[in-house]
This record gives structure tokens, C-alpha cells and sequence, in this order.
């Protein structure tokens, strides 16, 4: 799920072949990011791991931005989050998105600098007057800041639909075994996915317990993995190691532990 929120500067990772920034461009940035409270186009980043569990990211989009919240000494910024297991469809239809606005937001941005930069005429009635040329700029920044925050409402319905097709998508469906099958306590066989999702919905907190056990899954994962199966299968069953995957939010190398390793050889339903 893509999100928008605000994050920790310092919870931000540079790529280090990034090209040095243009201090002067630099220094307009801060002083914008000052006056809005907020950058436009926002920094895209990607969740460096398990959304509950990491809080660490990796800049993708937004450089220039970054190195202006520094200099304007913000803690947090604004920024647009990829979480880990987002699809790279997902990452390049936001940073597509992202540039189309900063192509938009630098043409206005010129425009404005060659309004507001016009040398006046010695005689013209606004060169005597600092508060009509005051109240101008105050109205173009004030304008200004509209056009950012309806951009950064449309991106938010943007991202909201994007969440909305990524949540109906039919999940794989696996029939269950019929009771007539013949299961040997062979590795092979019981490595079969059907049994893995007999023993989600039927085995007990022990034969849970003892799979991820041999499939080399930490002791506290293990506990909170436990408790969030038996939890969901009180409501709805499992259909398949993605669906697990998806209700546990496991990691891409959890899943493949998981894929890899055989229900245990004890379990009453083998025998």
C-alpha cells in the first residue's frame, strides 16, 4: 500500500551516487518549503521493511527537496511512502506522476520569476508604492500554495484508487484435499501446499509452533505469527501460503522459508 504521510529526516537513506544539488536552487527550496509549510512535488521513498516494524527508507525521488528541509532545520518532512512489497508497476506509476507535477510546478515557477523580476520604470506608479507591490507578491505566493495543496489532494485520490484496485484482487484459490487422499510422512509429501493450509486452519498452537520452529523463524516473530493465525482463522479460513503472506505482512525471504520447509512428521492428521 502506497501512503502519504510525514517522516523522520533523519530516517531517510541517500543513494551515494546521487549529483551534487545546485545550492542555489537549494536555498529557494527552503525558503518555499518556509512559507507552505510542506514541499512539492513530495519526496518518494521506499519502506526499507515490514511496515509495522521499520521506520527506515530509501529516497527514490526528491533529492532537492531533502537537502532543502535540512537547510530549513525541519525534523519531518512530507513524503510518499512505497512500502517493500509494492510492486516495481506500483514504484514507477508514482515517480511518472511525481516528475509530471515538478515539470508543471518548474514552467509556473519561471513564469512567476519573470513577472515578479520585471525592472520597473522609474515613473510607474507601482514603483512608488512598496505596499500595492507587497500585497501582489502576497496574492501570486498565496496562489501559489493553492495550486500545491489541490496537486497534493489529487495525488491522494490518485493513491486512493491505486489502494482500492491493489485490494480487490482476487487472492489464489486452493481446494482443500479430499478426506479420501492417502498421506505418507515422506518430506516430499509433506511438503505438499495443501497441507501447509490444512495445517493453518486445523493444526494446534504446538504443530504451528514447531513448523515455523524448522523453518527458522525467530522467537518473536514466531509468537506474534502464532497469535495472528489463530486469531483470523476464528473468522475465515486460509486458502493458500500467499494468503498467509498477506495476512501476517511477511517478508518475500519469510514466505520462501515457509515454501520450502515440510509440516512435521507428528502431526495426527499424517498418520
Amino acid at each position: 500500500m502506497v501512503n502519504s504521510k510525514r517522516i523522520q529526516l533523519t530516517a531517510i537513506e541517500l543513494s551515494p551516487d546521487l549529483v551534487p544539488a545546485d545550492q542555489g536552487r537549494i536555498e529557494e527550496l527552503a525558503s518555499s518549503i518556509l512559507k507552505a509549510g510542506i514541499c512539492f512535488p513530495p519526496l518518494v521513498v521506499r519502506r526499507l521493511g515490514d511496515r509495522l516494524a521499520c521506520h527506515r527508507f530509501k529516497l527514490l525521488s526528491g533529492h532537492q527537496q531533502y537537502y532543502a528541509a535540512q537547510k530549513a532545520n525541519l525534523k519531518e518532512i512530507n513524503a510518499l511512502i512505497i512500502e517493500e512489497n509494492d510492486t516495481p508497476e506500483i514504484e514507477t506509476a508514482i515517480l511518472s506522476q511525481i516528475q509530471s507535477n515538478s515539470t508543471i510546478s518548474e514552467v509556473t515557477e519561471a513564469q512567476n520569476q519573470e513577472q515578479t523580476t520585471e525592472p520597473l520604470a522609474f515613473d510607474s506608479p507601482a514603483s512608488n508604492s512598496n505596499g500595492n507591490l507587497t500585497k501582489t507578491l502576497l496574492q501570486q505566493l498565496l496562489e501559489q500554495n493553492q495550486a500545491i495543496f489541490q496537486s497534493l489532494k489529487e495525488m491522494e485520490a490518485a493513491l486512493v484508487n491505486i489502494n482500492a484496485k491493489l485490494d480487490n484482487l482476487p487472492l489464489p484459490q486452493v481446494s482443500p484435499p479430499t478426506p479420501t487422499t492417502t498421506l505418507s510422512g515422506s518430506s516430499v509429501d509433506r511438503n505438499q501446499p495443501q497441507l501447509k493450509i490444512r495445517l493453518l486452519n486445523q493444526g494446534s498452537k504446538a504443530e504451528i509452533q514447531q513448523w515455523l520452529i524448522n523453518a527458522g523463524v525467530g522467537e518473536t516473530s514466531r509468537r506474534k505469527y502464532i497469535k495472528e493465525i489463530i486469531e483470523f482463522r476464528t473468522q475465515s479460513p486460509f486458502q493458500s501460503l500467499i494468503h498467509l503472506k498477506e495476512i501476517l505482512n511477511l517478508r518475500p525471504q519469510t514466505l520462501t522459508k515457509l515454501e520450502k520447509c515440510p509440516v512435521p512428521a507428528s502431526l495426527s492428521f499424517l498418520h
